[in-house]
């Protein structure tokens, strides 16, 4: 007994000290790793701002139960309100703006941690083994969830896809314990549906692969005994209930008619329709490429034509060295669900309907992170059958993940990834302080003309930086194709986005620049001009 004890208090230590970890490694260097700010994340930024200051969004919608954000969508509905709670508790910046992912994010790896405490048992299972190895099983989750390359990116910065993992995760774990559950059950389901129904409101890919699981995980757990028709009815029922306002969303534009608004909330209307779906001609090439790029995302992980967001070349999703534990774990995992266990039929059916949806879309890294919380699991599930066979070799494994943790972190915090993510306008660092003192020391009458050069939506970056007022920007804003799937305005109040094509017509005594580190030489009039550094941008302005 003493030993049990001794056991327990280790693996407490463990887990406190391994979640701790997880904690510091999402907020070191807390907004200043990525340098810079996105321009999704300075749209979402701007909404948030408008709503706590204003309550209404850039688009002249008092509370909307969907932000339209670039016009045909963008954005998510839970992610832009929680923003808009801690802008109005901590101001308009970047520690606020991505407070949300980052405090998620910390949170994601103990929750994981805990569900193999949640997962039912059986008589056979309440034996001092079983408790030493799901303690184990709790670290073999929470240490590689840690340090997830993937996950340690995107809790770093603000993206709808990136809180869509703790919400999966909440879901998971609270379906477990009610199907864990003898007494009181239903209250349980009906917590984990209206969990599972945040997941929804979190992402737009888990709109459709949500509800498509949660019929077969429904239809297993029934035909299992872990749940009766009349639990599925009423977690169905509030399910559909807690996705009303966003029922009513997309019925009212699919209808054609006008949004609804009123002073307490808003059903806008899309600018422009938008499709992640290919059809046609095309669909079978799409599909054949899609397949290919699954088969690399479950192996050795995908990073060719991958944005810098939140992946980090030679690391991939997962370290590369790991997929053999993945594709083990998604074996075991199959096997045991032929032995009625909930959490690995919630898993596969999970990555089964993942893969399908993403064989008929555009696919990214964003669109594939419903997976990334199974594959967490399925490597755990891999580290212990390996532990119970050679404990050795489970250690060996934990040691090169850790391995490549400490070169990942260096390479991440360090000036790679920097430049990295620099390279292609990403993040565009400096520029949001640009267009703020641009804005500060124009003037009256002054005109802030901005490069295009390695920046991508400079005005909604700009519109975020200076809080611009909802109204003078609708009232002032040129977009250069107001019907395009994403609008991007051209100018709007005293910017103006875009370099002429003749240089020689920029008169400094009228107009401030914001332009790239790299156009300051050979520009015109630049030697008599006042040059102040941003970061990767610079502002020009008459002495």
């Amino acid at each position: 007994m003493n030993n049990r004890k001794a056991d327990n208090r280790i693996f407490l230590l463990l887990f406190a000290v391994l979640a701790a970890a997880g904690a510091a490694l999402r907020f070191f260097r807390f907004g200043m790793v990525p340098a810079g700010l996105n321009q999704d994340e300075a749209s979402i930024g701007y909404d948030a701002y408008c709503l706590a200051t204003w309550g209404m969004d850039r688009n002249g919608y008092h509370w909307p139960v969907y932000p339209i954000s670039w016009g045909s969508g963008g954005g998510s509905p839970l992610l832009d309100y929680l923003v808009t709670l801690s802008t109005a508790l901590f101001g308009k910046n970047i520690y606020s703006l991505r407070l949300v992912p980052a405090l998620l994010g910390s949170l994601t790896p103990p929750l994981l941690a805990l569900l193999p405490f949640a997962v039912p048992q059986n008589a056979e299972q309440n034996s001092e083994a079983s408790g030493s190895l799901r303690q184990f099983f709790s670290l073999a989750i929470l240490f590689p969830a840690v340090v997830n390359p993937w996950h340690l990116m995107m809790s770093r910065w603000t993206l709808d896809a990136n809180i869509l993992p703790f919400f999966l995760t909440l879901s998971v774990l609270s379906f477990l314990h009610a199907a864990a559950s003898t007494v009181r059950r239903l209250p349980k389901y009906l917590l984990s549906a209206f969990c599972f129904a945040l997941c929804t409101w979190s992402y737009g890919s888990a709109t459709l692969v949500v509800p498509l699981a949660l019929v077969l995980i429904g239809i297993c757990c029934v035909r299992n005994g872990r749940m009766t028709l009349r639990e599925l009815f009423l977690s169905a029922l509030i399910f559909v209930l807690t996705l009303s306002p966003l029922i009513l969303f997309f019925a009212v534009n699919l209808s054609g008619r006008g949004p609804i608004e009123t002073p307490w909330f808003s059903v806008p209307v899309l600018t422009a329709s938008r499709s992640v779906f290919s059809s046609g001609s095309e669909l079978l090439s799409l599909i054949l490429n899609n397949i290919r790029y699954l088969i690399i995302f479950f192996t050795v992980g995908a990073e060719r034509d991958e944005l810098y967001c939140n992946v980090l070349p030679g690391f991939a999703q997962m370290y590369r060295f790991t997929f053999p534990l993945t594709l083990g774990g998604i074996f075991l995992s199959v096997r045991r669900m032929q032995k009625k266990h909930p959490e690995d039929t919630i898993f596969v059916i999970l990555t089964g309907c993942t893969a399908v949806f993403s064989l008929f879309i555009e696919l990214d890294i964003n669109r594939m992170t419903m997976l990334l919380v199974p594959f967490l699991y399925f490597q755990a599930l891999a580290l212990q059958a390996l532990w119970q066979k050679k404990k050795a070799a489970a250690v060996a494994v934990c040691a090169l993940i850790l391995c490549g943790a400490l070169l990942f972190t260096h390479d991440y915090f360090g000036e790679r990834y920097r430049e990295l993510a620099c390279s292609d306008g990403f993040f565009m660092p400096g520029y949001a302080e640009a267009a703020q003192a641009a804005a500060a020391t124009a003037g009256d009458g002054k005109q802030i003309v901005s490069t295009y050069t390695r920046v991508a939506a400079p005005f909604v970056v700009a519109l975020y930086a200076t809080g611009t007022p909802p109204e003078e920007f609708r009232d002032t804003v040129v977009w250069k194709d107001e019907t395009a799937e994403f609008r991007i305005a051209s100018a709007f109040s005293d910017f103006v986005f875009g370099l002429p094509e003749d240089l020689s017509g920029i008169d400094l005594d009228r107009q401030v620049l914001i332009l790239h580190q790299s156009e300051l030489d050979g520009f015109p009039g630049i030697e008599a001009a006042e040059i102040t550094a941003y970061g990767d941008f610079a502002l020009v302005r008459k002495p």
